[in-house]
């Protein structure tokens, strides 16, 4: 994953691989969270389907990023099967946060 700086939108999307049939993941609760590499919480992404019928493409989001700690950060998604709690995790992902040069104040 390509850095990200400090204060632009947060924006990414998750193609489910095609192991999966379509609608594989409807009735499961998705999270994802980025973290220092020592594991302090940065962010809880807002996670939605584009297509809830098919779960192919998730969208994972966070508008505001101005409080973000510049460095090394990882993050996953995590799924959970709501009709009986079974957890299944993406591959961690690791990629820094930059600091923004152009900003707002002068």
């Amino acid at each position: 994953m390509a850095n990200h700086k400090r204060g632009d939108s947060f924006h990414r999307l998750a193609s489910i691989p095609d192991t999966f049939a379509d609608g594989y993941f409807v009735g499961w609760a998705v999270t994802s969270q980025i973290r220092t590499k020592p594991g302090k919480l940065v962010a809880e992404l807002a996670c939605e389907w584009d297509d809830p019928a098919t779960t192919r493409t998730l969208s994972l989001k966070a508008l505001d990023t101005t409080a973000w700690t510049v460095g090394p950060v990882e993050m996953d998604i995590q799924f959970v099967r709501t009709s009986d709690g079974f957890v299944l995790s993406t591959s961690t992902v690791a990629f820094e946060i930059i600091k923004d040069i152009t900003r707002a104040e002068s």
